[in-house]
């Protein structure tokens, strides 16, 4: 069963179940899950936003 959730940075519903394949949403989820702990909480768009920003001016995350 799929749970509707919020994103807490622009405030649309997305399946919090949804399939992060892209590489710039996973860069998004390890960064949500080791520095910022908010993991769950972000739908895939704005995973891949973070992910696309840190891939290229956080580039020590992903030695």
């Amino acid at each position: 069963m799929s749970a509707v959730k919020v994103c807490i940075l622009c405030k649309q519903s997305f399946d919090s179940d949804q399939s992060l394949d892209l590489p710039e949403q996973q860069a998004g989820l390890l960064l949500a899950k080791q520095e910022y702990q908010d993991a769950g909480d972000l739908c895939a768009n704005c995973l891949a936003s973070r992910g696309r920003l840190a891939m290229m001016y956080k580039t020590e995350c992903f030695d």
